[in-house]
């Protein structure tokens, strides 16, 4: 049965007895009839507050929009129970009991202002309500913006992972084409040393080894030219100074050497294959010299010749000789030495035969000698060439193997990166899962008016706070989502607060709700035992009808009672248990066909969702925190490089600003010994005037002054290097003026910004006393002066730098840091604080340098720093910090108006 049927059956009992008691009464006596009219009206009042009660119990129940009409059908009910109390106060019968009727009248007005008030406090829960769900709403149209610009990061960086990854495989092309290069160059040596080690000297006349023909020359001089015409391609194409790379020039050179070498080693062998067919011919005319005076000397015998007998003889004589010394000869020949031992030849000289083959040894001699000479040029040309292409190939390795690495490294970092920007947007989804979450249990808190859940839902909102603000995402965004989180954690409050001042209306109702049914049943059984003793004759029926009506109508409440309030305690039991152990059990009652099963069966529903998201939350949370702590580790890695950078571009700044004036001091005190040294002379001499001594002393004072002026302008710079290093390495707290130390850091900047033709001024109050890090400061400022050389101006253009200062409140400081450069384009306004950001990420740029400069105003100065950049004037950055630096003062610092602030 509906619970609506039960409540009309226990309201319908009390107007079944009333309606037989007032027939009964109207038939007996017509004096008992204003008591039943009485009577009547007391149960007329007894069922509207009944039915009162049942359209505030509808008026929670229902939905937001459906409330306006229970909210009516109470004013009309107790307006028709205060017009039937004002109704039986004016009837005569009820006189006696005018006291109880103006205590219900009183209590009935106070149970409607109370209504009112509920009705109230109950529209401002409704509208608190749907603030949570507009904020709820732009909470996840911000997480889903912070996904998106995550996703577009995570595109950027793989952006520039396929442009570093294009990048080292030229690096790599590169790198192959030198070293395939070099190794063409050295097969084209080990030729033409084996075509020279053919001619082999010294193991014969023709040698033992085999020369390489022109063919074997030409496949290995075009596999150098295309090798080096490849490696000349990819150079074109990878670096834009190719012209230091003169591969194709060196390749074609070093051809050029191998062609005169074949040419010098075709022309020995033809000297060589001369020399020694002049060597054949010479024996042979020595032998046969030989052999001409043998004959001779036997026809002189037999003929009996005369005086031509003795010449014929001196000649073989000289021919054995000669042929004696054929050995030396062609010893001397090969060696080519055969001028330098003339007594060898000499008698060879004697004879006239042989004077024509002894001139052709020597004219062989002198063209072999000749071809070697040649030759040896060429190896020297072909070495020289060699050891170009050797050069080359070693300078493009040595460049290249360095940029590789370098490139190698780069995508090492993008790869990081890439994984951290994921893990960022799953700790951004992972928000979002929670906020939904915390969005259903703030739902079931409400619907229930449970108070104590809402507060324990607004302090898992503050956790949601510290975790969202300790997400690395964008600066801007982050606040938004910090806003809207802040802003459903207050109306959530406003919520819980609503529902405690609902509970505690609920209770006020309740017990005047009580009092006006007690009073309607006393007087309507007052009136019947009136009733019943005016009717003496009747009065046993009535009695008895109105007893039996009254245990009738009793009976129906008790079972409506216990029918509807032992479900909804067995389930609110079951809810809290399951509240504090989703898997504590099921819940009862999920089969029956009535209201109290839908509830059962939406609360088991809603468990189990919750248990299970819950879970699926704590794991994703688990994994979310250990990413989050490597991120903080890599991040404050990053910002110590990044620091250490900074600080080592100071030095050498000061270092180079510092060699003048130490320069000067020297040539002074070099220019001041070397005078001394001529003034001990001439004292030592006793030739020292007057006159030079005063020169001497003018010219030393002026020495002296230009040395004290340059050691002192040294010594301000390194004191002023030394106090702004000191600080930036050791971050210790101290108290300090803020002008003089803003001066010190301009000095030993100035290093950069003067040799950039930049100035910088510093406008500073003098009584500005900080209490904090001013190594903190020095970084801070060090990057913007440092952001501004690199990104602000073009090559040679001048710029001025400004840092001013000024105190808008006694605790607070206000410093602002401009340029006169080119700016800030506007899409890039909201992105110059995010991490890896850079336009010039080809120049070397890391993109961390605002990046830092954010997370130390932020977090180390306690402060807020916003960024302006008008198109075409400069940039404008804001700080204000407190003149304590503490964490305490972040959420006591005031925000700053700007386009665009962070």
């Amino acid at each position: 049965m509906r619970i609506r049927s039960r409540i009309a059956m226990v309201g319908g009992v009390p107007v079944a007895v009333a309606a037989v008691i007032a027939v009964a009464g109207g038939l007996l006596l017509a004096r008992s009839e204003r008591v039943y009219e009485s009577a009547v009206l007391a149960g007329s009042v007894y069922r509207d507050v009944l039915a009162a009660t049942a359209a505030r119990i509808d008026y929670l129940q229902v939905a937001p929009a459906d409330r306006a009409g229970r909210a009516d059908r109470f004013e009309t009910l107790s307006l028709s129970a205060a017009s039937e109390l004002r109704q039986l106060d004016e009837a005569g019968s009820a006189r006696t009991h005018r006291p109880e009727v103006e205590r219900a009248t009183g209590v009935l007005a106070r149970y409607v202002d109370q209504m009112r008030s509920f009705i109230q406090v109950t529209a401002a829960n409704d509208a608190a309500v749907a603030d949570m769900g507009l904020h709820s709403a732009t909470l996840m149209a911000l997480t889903d913006r912070a996904r998106e610009r995550q996703h577009a990061a995570n595109v950027d960086s793989l952006g520039s992972l396929t442009e570093a990854d294009k990048r080292l495989r030229d690096s790599r092309e590169v790198v192959d084409g030198a070293h395939e290069l070099r190794e063409a160059m050295l097969d084209l040596q080990r030729a033409e040393a084996q075509h020279v080690a053919a001619l082999g000297f010294g193991s014969g006349l023709h040698g033992g080894g085999q020369p390489l023909t022109a063919g074997d020359f030409r496949i290995a001089i075009d596999r150098l030219t295309a090798t080096a015409d490849r490696l000349q391609a990819v150079l074109g194409r990878t670096d834009p100074l190719v012209d230091r790379y003169p591969a194709k020039q060196a390749a074609a050179r070093y051809a050029a050497t191998v062609a005169g070498l074949q040419g010098a080693v075709a022309d020995l062998r033809a000297a060589d294959a001369e020399r020694d067919a002049a060597l054949n011919r010479f024996e042979a005319a020595a032998q046969a010299a030989a052999g001409r005076a043998d004959a001779n000397a036997d026809d002189g015998a037999d003929d009996g010749a005369d005086s031509g007998h003795h010449a014929s003889l001196g000649e073989r004589m000289l021919g054995e000789q000669v042929l004696r010394t054929l050995p030396v000869v062609r010893a001397l020949v090969l060696t080519g030495t055969l001028g330098r031992q003339p007594d060898v030849t000499y008698l060879s000289s004697l004879l006239p035969t042989l004077r024509p083959a002894l001139d052709g040894l020597y004219r062989a001699q002198a063209r072999t000698a000749d071809a070697q000479r040649a030759l040896e040029s060429a190896q020297r040309a072909g070495a020289e060439a060699a050891a170009a292409i050797e050069a080359l190939t070693a300078r493009i390795l040595m460049v290249k193997s360095t940029g590789y690495t370098a490139i190698q490294d780069e995508v090492v970092q993008l790869i990081a990166y890439a994984i951290q920007a994921n893990d960022t947007e799953q700790e951004t989804q992972n928000v979002a899962v929670v906020a939904l979450r915390l969005g259903r249990r703030a739902a079931d808190a409400v619907a229930v008016r449970d108070a104590e859940e809402a507060d324990s839902i607004v302090a898992d909102a503050g956790t949601l706070l510290a975790t969202v603000r300790e997400l690395p995402m964008s600066p801007l965004l982050q606040d938004e989502v910090l806003a809207a989180i802040r802003n459903w954690r207050d109306s959530l409050r406003r919520t819980a607060d609503g529902l405690r001042h609902l509970n505690q209306l609920l209770i006020a109702m309740d017990r005047d709700a009580g009092a006006l049914v007690e009073t309607a049943r006393q007087l309507d059984e007052t009136f019947r035992e009136e009733a019943a003793r005016i009717g003496e004759l009747l009065s046993r029926i009535l009695v008895i009808g109105a007893t039996i009506g009254l245990l009738l109508a009793a009976g129906a409440a008790a079972v409506v009672a216990r029918s509807i309030s032992r479900p909804v305690l067995r389930l609110q039991r079951q809810m809290t248990r399951l509240a504090e152990d989703p898997l504590a059990g099921p819940i009862d009652g999920t089969r029956r066909q009535d209201e109290f099963g839908a509830m059962a069966r939406a609360a088991a529903f809603f468990i189990r969702e919750i248990g299970l998201r819950e879970q699926a939350a704590r794991h994703a949370k688990d994994r979310a925190d250990r990413a989050l702590e490597e991120l903080r580790r890599t991040q404050a890695d990053l910002i110590q490089a990044e620091k250490m950078a900074s600080l080592g571009g100071l030095v050498a700044g000061v270092a180079h600003e510092i060699n003048t004036p130490l320069g000067n001091a020297l040539m002074g005190a070099t220019h001041l010994q070397d005078r001394l040294a001529e003034i001990g002379q001439l004292a030592g001499a006793g030739n020292l005037r007057r006159s030079e001594f005063a020169e001497f002393q003018e010219t030393s004072e002026e020495l002296a002054r230009l040395m004290v002026l340059n050691l002192r302008q040294a010594g301000e710079l390194v004191q002023s290097f030394k106090q702004v290093a000191a600080d930036q390495t050791s971050g210790e707290e101290r108290q300090f003026l803020l002008k003089p130390y803003l001066e010190d850091l301009a000095t030993s900047l100035s290093p950069s910004w003067r040799r950039a033709g930049h100035s910088l001024r510093v406008e500073c109050p003098e009584e500005i006393e900080i209490d904090g890090f001013p190594g903190v400061l020095a970084q801070i400022l060090t990057n913007l002066v440092m952001n501004s050389i690199t990104h602000a101006y073009r090559e040679g253009q001048q710029g001025r730098l400004l840092i001013r200062v000024d105190a808008p409140e006694p605790d607070m400081v206000d410093l602002v840091y401009t340029d006169d450069g080119r700016g800030i384009a506007q899409p890039d306004l909201s992105r110059v604080f995010d991490p890896f950001f850079t336009t010039r990420r080809g120049s070397g740029s890391t993109g961390l340098g605002l990046h830092i400069v954010y997370n130390l105003v932020v977090n180390r100065l306690g402060g807020r720093i916003a960024v302006d950049s008008p198109p075409g004037s400069g940039v404008r950055f804001t700080i204000r910090f407190p003149r304590r630096f503490a964490t305490d003062n972040i959420s006591l610092t005031p925000a700053i108006s700007s386009p665009q602030e962070q």
